[in-house]
């Protein structure tokens, strides 16, 4: 599937498909797995989302979760707030830590985000989001962007205002996820309110929601996005992204093809976190990647790292003895606590 480069000031998203950024998912191990797995079909990588709070007070695992490696670029870090000030000192500091592009979060639903008046609740107060847009942008001098929903509910769906608002303000994309706050990540995503962001402006309008195969993204694509933002298809789909640009050589995942894929994971992982806080990441993805596999179960049982590596080798050969290691019972509560943290993303 063509599809055409996004340009973005200097830089050229290409082709313009964007691992978004998720909370707790697209540290640097899984965004570089997706690069490796999708050579030449990932035109951008974008940071969990990164408090403000945490980055001007200096905390040492948010500038953990600043570091990345060259070949993640082009790389973009997201931030969110509702401070001016600290949103302003936060932007100075992700140019400063070399990143191509700085992102606002003016979308995410999570009650513990919005309480502190960020993420969607911006855009509930348009006024304030502003002043936010203009300090983050005279202290900032690489490009800009902002992702957003549809609005905070249905009676006040007011994405068509923030656009043309960032446009003036010197917002150089944006992305729309055609869903409200209200429905955090049930329903369906409305693609013609993407459609109509992106004809009301002329920056470059992405759009995000319900992008999973090659076919949704060409009816996505239709719409007059400019590029497309796959977030939770990734996490159970890591290939995703070459099953769009080229799926005639790229067929589904085996189950011997995930268990390795679990396995390369695992190994970035363990470049850049203790081998207990790897374990809880594989399982994440393993939650996803494993359904219908027998080896699912068993992965997420597991309690070591020697464990789970054990069962991925052995999924990995095809040996469906893999699900029968033995692993302790009682990591029955972990289990569930990872199977229902990962369903949000659904």
């Amino acid at each position: 599937m063509l599809i055409e480069p996004l340009k973005l000031r200097n830089l050229t998203l290409s082709p313009p498909l964007v691992l978004a950024p998720m909370s707790g998912v697209t540290n640097s191990a899984f965004r570089r797995l997706v690069k490796e797995l999708n050579p030449g079909s990932v035109g951008y990588v974008i940071s969990e989302f990164l408090s403000v709070e945490g980055m001007t007070r200096g905390s040492p695992r948010t500038k953990d979760m600043m570091r990345f490696r060259p070949e993640e670029r082009p790389f973009g870090i997201q931030i969110f707030g509702y401070d001016i000030e600290r949103m302003r000192d936060a932007a100075a500091m992700v140019q400063d830590a070399g990143a191509d592009v700085v992102d606002i979060n003016c979308g995410c639903p999570a009650p513990k985000v919005v309480r502190r008046g960020g993420g969607a609740e911006l855009m509930r107060q348009p006024d304030h989001l502003r002043q936010i847009v203009t300090a983050v942008r005279k202290a900032v001098t690489i490009p800009l962007t902002l992702k957003m929903r549809s609005g905070w509910d249905e009676e006040s769906r007011n994405c068509l205002e923030i656009a043309m608002m960032c446009e003036g303000e010197g917002v150089e994309m944006l992305t729309v996820h055609g869903r409200t706050r209200a429905q955090l990540y049930r329903g369906f995503a409305d693609w013609k309110i993407v459609g109509d962001v992106a004809r009301a402006v002329k920056l470059p309008v992405c759009g995000s929601g319900d992008v999973t195969d090659v076919a949704s993204a060409q009816e996505r694509l239709s719409c007059g996005a400019a590029g497309l933002y796959i977030g939770r298809a990734a996490i159970g789909n890591p290939r995703v992204f070459s099953q769009i640009t080229d799926p005639l050589n790229t067929p589904k995942t085996t189950a011997q093809q995930a268990a390795t894929i679990l396995l390369r994971y695992r190994d970035l992982l363990l470049e850049d976190v203790p081998a207990r806080a790897a374990v809880g990441k594989v399982k994440q993805m393993a939650s996803q990647m494993g359904r219908g596999n027998l080896w699912r179960k068993a992965i997420l049982r597991a309690m070591t790292d020697e464990e789970v590596m054990q069962i991925l080798q052995l999924a990995a050969t095809g040996d469906d003895s893999a699900w029968k290691v033995a692993v302790p019972n009682s990591a029955d509560d972990e289990v569930a606590s990872c199977v229902d943290s990962c369903d949000a993303f659904n």
